[in-house]
Order: structure tokens, then sequence, then C-alpha cells
């Protein structure tokens, strides 16, 4: 293995769809906090709520290993259409909860916008998976990338993770070029 490509797996990882969804919403929490006249236990309960919500995203894979008696690697390894579905079910899980506690606090409209934005974006995913598998790690690294921009250009280095993961999973054999325009098209 060259050294690139040792690179590259590693730069999947830390920018995994998990890090990369939830980071871009954890930066929308703390730029939506920001804005308002609200001390730093404000941000900490929002923070808190949103990383209690992502957890549910667990739930779809959980159900589904309890269902077949299939362990977690086995579960979640490779990138077919039963994987997509479980991450989708995971986003629609978590970023639903998250927009209806967000409401239910009335804590402002961009955590929600946020979310809702995550679900849209996870029904092309899983909707193509099973007749094209549309790279899920650009989709979803992109997606809170450039929602962030769009909120701040400030957040506009944040578009710089996303350019590389089409290279990425392309350097990985991961998916064909297709797929990596792909998601980058969905994510729009």
């Amino acid at each position: 293995m060259s050294l690139l490509e040792t690179a590259m797996q590693i730069y999947a990882y830390l920018f995994h769809p998990a890090v990369a969804l939830g980071l871009g919403a954890l930066l929308a929490i703390h730029w939506e906090w920001a804005r308002r006249p609200l001390d730093r236990s404000a941000l900490y309960r929002r923070w808190g709520t949103f990383l209690g919500a992502g957890a549910l995203s667990l739930l779809p894979s959980a159900a589904y290993m309890l269902v077949t008696g299939s362990g977690p690697v086995e579960t979640m390894q490779g990138n077919g259409a039963q994987v997509d579905t479980l991450v989708a079910g995971g986003i629609l899980a978590a970023s639903g909860v998250t927009w209806a506690l967000w409401r239910r606090f009335d804590w402002g409209d961009v955590t929600p916008h946020l979310m809702a934005t995550y679900a849209v974006v996870s029904i092309p995913y899983v909707a193509l998976s099973p007749f094209w598998n549309v790279s899920g790690h650009v989709l979803l690294s992109f997606t809170p990338a450039l929602f962030l921009t769009l909120l701040d250009r400030r957040f506009w280095p944040a578009l710089l993770v996303a350019a590389v993961m089409g290279p990425n999973r392309l350097v990985l054999g991961a998916h064909q070029p297709a797929q990596v325009v792909g998601a980058y098209v969905v994510g729009l």
C-alpha cells in the first residue's frame, strides 16, 4: 500500500460521514447559539440534546443486528444497499428527533433546517442505493459543508473536506467517478 493510499484510508475515517454530519451539526448549533444572548450552559444543553438524539442513529443498525443475529462488522461492512439503508434510517431517526426537540424548546431555526437537509438528502441516497452506489462518504461530507458555507461564508474551509473526499473514494477504489459526481449532485 502506498503512502497516498494509507493517507486516504486515514482521511476516510477521520472525516467519516458520522463525523462530518455530527461536527456540522455541532458547528451550526454553536453558530446559532452565539447570535443570542445566552450563557454557555444553553450551548451545552443544545449540544447534549443533539448528541443524545444522535445516539438514536444507531437504532436501525442495532435492531437489524438483533433480528439477524449478525455482528457490527458484518452488518456495516461494505457499501451496499443494506448499509446505506441502515445509515439513512439512522440519519432520519436522529434528524427527526433533533428537529422535534428544537421546535419543542424553540431554540431557533438553523438547526431544524440543517436536520431537514440531512433528512432530505438521505432519501435519494437510500432510494438510489439498490440501483446505483452513490458515494455516501462524499454526499454526507458535502451536505453539512455546503449548508455551513451557505449559512456563513467563514465556514468555506469545510468544503475542502468534501472536495478531497471525492478523490479519496476513487483512490481507495470504493466508487467509480460517476458515483462520486452523483453524490455531489445529490448534495446540491
